[in-house]
């Protein structure tokens, strides 16, 4: 496994969730991820903590970045500029959202919130 990484900033629009994740398929195939579960379940973090910023941020912009390490530990930052941090929801069974960071805690093997931005980590393996 190699390391790769990718950053970017764009404004707080819920169109820019895709560009978000092409780019973390980019990186994870960079750094040799080849498992499809592995890309798809990193790319739902992504979208989950990118949409979170985008729909509860106070900002116009967002900054987003995602690193796979040697190891295969990878890392996805988003800022989103704001004091907020994120909150779990229970949401009903017949609402149409709020379970985001709920999949954040299953999925990723950690997550957090250092000043404005919110991070996780996901362990990708050795390929």
């Amino acid at each position: 496994m190699r390391s790769a990484h990718a950053a970017m900033s764009f404004d707080a629009d819920p169109r820019r969730v895709e560009a978000a994740r092409r780019v973390t398929a980019a990186v994870l195939g960079r750094a040799g991820v080849r498992d499809r579960d592995v890309i798809g379940t990193v790319q739902l973090l992504v979208s989950e903590i990118v949409t979170n910023a985008i729909v509860h941020g106070n900002a116009n912009s967002v900054s987003f970045q995602v690193t796979c390490d040697p190891a295969g530990d990878v890392t996805i930052e988003v800022d989103d500029h704001s004091s907020g941090a994120p909150e779990m929801r229970e949401a009903g069974p017949d609402d149409e959202g709020g379970r985001g960071m709920q999949l954040v805690t299953y999925l990723a093997r950690d997550w957090g919130r250092k000043g404005t931005c919110t991070w996780c980590t996901f362990t990708a393996g050795s390929g």
